[in-house]
This record gives structure tokens, C-alpha cells and sequence, in this order.
């Protein structure tokens, strides 16, 4: 009930700054050389001074504890199963007959994207064997999509899987992280 609560405050959140800005954002796009910066959509608690781009951040606070309280195969739609079906905003960088590509409302980078199967495959570990041709094309769309947002010194592929792994979002996605020099280890 605690995480209905919380989905709805933050679509409640995200329909506002559509209104405001737009369905595709109205943030200006950062260079890749320019320094990150607050600005007004800057979420108090956010790690580091980036702006967020595309719509409002319906996720704050803590990624693990969301993790924690995830549930890992109910009946309701996921936050990216809306996306998909358009029920919920996004800042769409590219789409095809597989896969979804858009910004991340949460950047934990300058750049920072997710790229979905339009497959609902809830984790990783539940994938098949017949999905490995998916698996390939949504590595490949994440390579071309890098290139496109400029990220050619380098960037971060990162697959949460399970609780334990902080996966919050139960549709398997594709983080792509970049901008700045990532740390390690990263856990």
C-alpha cells in the first residue's frame, strides 16, 4: 500500500512538470564539457548538482529502500509498462519494435538513460534462452544511443537484479551512466 502511495504522489508530481514544461522537457541540453548545475527541479537529497531532464523525477529518496519494498511480480503495472504505453510521460531518445530507450528521471550522471524490452522480463536472472537475440539488440541500442548523447571517453552499463541487487522496478532495464569520471567500485 506504501508503494501505490508513493507511485501516486510521484505521477501526481511528473503530471505537474509536464504541465509546466512540456511533454518532452523543457530543460535546455547540458554540453558535455559544462559543469553541472542546480536548478529549480533540482530535489532537495539528490546526489551531486545534475539537472533533471525530460519529465519531473517521480522517484526521491533512497534506491535500496525502495529495492527493499519492490514487489518482485505483482498483478499491477510497472512505472516502465506505462511508459510503454504511454500512460506516463518520458523523454524518449529512440524506440523500435524491441526496445524503448529515455532519460532517467533520477540522473545519477550527466547522462544517465534506461533502455527496456518491450518484452516484460521482470529481472535478469528470469531471462530465456530465447531471449538472447533481445538481450544482444538491447546492448547494441544502448552502445548506439551512448554514441548519440555524445559519451565516446566511455561510459557505465549497470543491470540491477533482485532485491539485493537494489533492482526497484521489477521490468528489465538497462542503466547507462556517463558524462563524468565514474568511481570504483561502484557497490
Amino acid at each position: 500500500m506504501a508503494a501505490a502511495t508513493v507511485l501516486a504522489a510521484g505521477l501526481c508530481a511528473a503530471r505537474r512538470a509536464v504541465a509546466v514544461a512540456g511533454p518532452r522537457g523543457a530543460q535546455p541540453r547540458r554540453e558535455r564539457n559544462e559543469p553541472a548545475m542546480n536548478d529549480a527541479l533540482h530535489r532537495p537529497g539528490h546526489r551531486g548538482g545534475h539537472r533533471v531532464r525530460g519529465a519531473a523525477a517521480v522517484t526521491d529518496g533512497n534506491e535500496v529502500a525502495k529495492a527493499q519494498q519492490a514487489a518482485p511480480g505483482g498483478a499491477a503495472p510497472t512505472i516502465f509498462s506505462r511508459i510503454l504505453d504511454r500512460s506516463l510521460p518520458a523523454d524518449i531518445l529512440y524506440e523500435d519494435q524491441q526496445c524503448l530507450v529515455f532519460r532517467d528521471v533520477a540522473p545519477q550522471a550527466p547522462v544517465h538513460f534506461l533502455v527496456i524490452p518491450k518484452k516484460p522480463i521482470p529481472r535478469i536472472s528470469q531471462a530465456e534462452e530465447e531471449d538472447q537475440q533481445l538481450l544482444g539488440h538491447l546492448l547494441l541500442v544502448a552502445k548506439k544511443t551512448a554514441k548519440a548523447e555524445g559519451l565516446g571517453d566511455g561510459y557505465r552499463l549497470v543491470i540491477n537484479d533482485g532485491k539485493l541487487g537494489a533492482q526497484s522496478v521489477y521490468h528489465l532495464h538497462i542503466h547507462v551512466l556517463g558524462g563524468r569520471q565514474l568511481q570504483w567500485p561502484p557497490g
